[in-house]
């Protein structure tokens, strides 16, 4: 200890012994060190609030106080001063106890020799210092732990929580005094099943053992909502090797899932798509190729052997020619149509529509197309008042339907198409007694080129019945179907109407004007749309 000056607190209230100590402090400070003498304790302390000292020589046995009291009460008001103790012979215990908590040396009195004091005081600030140091970095650890994002926890090798910080609080929702002392297993986050209190328990054994452990884990947070969490277990161990303490941490990774999650599922849908195009490009392909196959064959035997053909065998091969260009043009007319749809440009468009005279035109066209051993049957029940419908949405839904009803009916009969129309919907029912549908296949019929297991070699894309159901959403509406394997199918279409429709027509039909139809004609769509 060099001789620099030094600000020393004595508290002492034999002033003869207090006397003896200040001139030995004098001189061994070299006129330096400048003591302060207090005879009461309450006096020292509140000096200590005004002036700052490097060390305090405090007497045990002071009117004010017994015992230990005067080194509690001293640290408790002024715990960044070293304190060194004045005590008898005969207190040498109680001294000792004061060395083990907040004092840093002691003296006997009668036995102290100028060496012995210099001792004490370099002793006394040093160990100071260090004491110090070890409060400051202890807290700023503190604050670490406190303010770090992750939850962490100190365990003893047994798994009882010594500490646990703010963010762990935080994410378990509870309050520290109810979990310090307490099992880490026994927290309501873990406690939920006694499968995942065992599996706690093992690993807390793991570490102990000296183990390193690291999981992803599903637990309850706050208000019972599961959260991913990355949970660890670090040894801590001392210089012998012994594990003396667990360190616990976590981190909150839902975001984190969450974002994986979403990415696993851009993937699939990208691998989902990637899979509808190359499905795609082979369907068109297949189905282009067939037709094309029989218009090249059918002309190449015209023109060729066209003198030697009779008119029975001209006709059958023009028939043929025919039936493979209206394949082709309703295969375009749904790849068409279903582009349209996947891009979001099919658009819901009502216009007033006579259903019995659209429904009646489309089964009479439909007619000439089939062939002599199918035969469809049109019903209309119900009131006979125009009603709002989108006629291209609605002529898609009939005509694939229908032509459905004939496809899939391969050796004829008769095909039922009713329509009942109602105040606020319509109904249409389309019935045939052709293949039926596997019931294995019946939930997956509207999804994009998906075909029953059983349609064989009968042409058809899987596009169809995915675009009927995006038309009926399109109209707020329901399809259902019925089917039997050997019996047939029964589709179901419900279709609700806009309570405009019957007050549309009456302006409608009370103007005489054309223009003045066409002008209420054009608001009453603006209006529903």
């Amino acid at each position: 200890m060099n001789n620099a000056s030094l600000r020393i607190l004595l508290i002492q209230d034999n002033l003869s012994e207090a006397k003896l100590l200040q001139q030995t402090l004098w001189h061994l400070g070299k006129q330096k060190w400048q003591v302060v003498h207090f005879e009461q304790l309450s006096d020292a302390i509140n000096a200590c609030s005004k002036s700052i000292f490097d060390i305090v020589l405090l007497d045990l046995s002071l009117p004010d106080s017994e015992g230990l009291n005067p080194v509690e009460k001293f640290y408790t008001e002024v715990p960044n001063i070293p304190i060194v103790i004045l005590t008898e012979l005969d207190d040498e215990d109680f001294a000792l106890q004061g060395v083990a908590n907040s004092v840093q040396d002691y003296l006997l009195k009668g036995q102290i020799t100028p060496n012995l004091l210099r001792r004490a005081i370099r002793y006394g600030i040093e160990r100071g210092q260090i004491l110090k140091q070890l409060r400051e970095s202890e807290h700023r650890l503190h604050f670490m732990f406190e303010q770090t994002f992750q939850s962490m926890a100190l365990l003893t090798p047994e798994g009882i929580i010594l500490e646990i910080n703010q963010t762990a609080l935080n994410l378990w929702g509870r309050q520290q005094q109810n979990c310090i002392g307490k099992p880490l297993w026994e927290l309501e986050s873990w406690n939920f099943s006694s499968e995942n209190q065992e599996w706690l328990k093992s690993i807390i054994a793991k570490t102990a053992d000296g183990e390193f452990v690291r999981h992803e884990l599903h637990l309850h947070s706050t208000n019972d909502v599961m959260v991913w969490i990355d949970f660890s277990l670090k040894p801590l161990k001392d210089e012998t090797g012994k594990v003396v303490r667990l360190i616990v941490q976590g981190w909150d990774i839902s975001e984190q899932k969450r974002a994986e999650a979403e990415i696993m599922k851009a993937w699939e849908q990208e691998r989902e798509l990637n899979e509808m195009k190359s499905n795609f490009v082979s369907m068109v392909s297949h189905e282009f190729r067939n037709p094309m196959s029989v218009i090249r064959t059918a002309v190449e035997l015209l023109e060729l052997y066209n003198h030697q053909l009779s008119d029975q065998q001209r006709s059958k091969y023009f028939r043929n020619i025919q039936t493979a260009i209206r394949q082709m043009q309703q295969l375009l007319d749904e790849v068409l149509f279903w582009s349209r749809s996947d891009a979001g440009k099919l658009q819901y468009e009502p216009i007033l529509l006579n259903l019995e005279n659209f429904c009646s035109e489309l089964t009479q066209t439909l007619q000439l197309s089939a062939t002599q051993k199918h035969q469809i049957i049109f019903s209309f029940q119900g009131k006979d008042t125009p009603v709002l419908l989108d006629e291209n949405l609605l002529r898609y839904i009939l005509t694939n339907l229908l032509s459905n009803a004939i496809k899939y009916s391969p050796q004829g009969g008769v095909i039922i198409f009713d329509v009942n129309s109602q105040d606020d919907n319509v109904t249409f029912q389309i019935q045939d007694s052709g293949i039926g549908i596997p019931l294995k296949d019946q939930h997956i019929l509207f999804e994009t080129f998906h075909r029953a297991s059983n349609v064989g070699n009968i042409p058809g894309t899987g596009l169809g019945l995915s675009i009927v159901k995006r038309c009926v959403d399109l109209h707020q509406g329901q399809i259902y179907l019925e089917s039997q394997v050997g019996i047939g199918t029964t589709f179901t279409v419900k279709i609700p109407l806009s309570d405009h429709s019957v007050q549309s027509l009456e302006l409608i039909e009370s103007s005489s004007d054309l223009q003045t139809q066409s002008l209420l004609r054009d608001r009453t769509l603006r209006a529903i749309r």
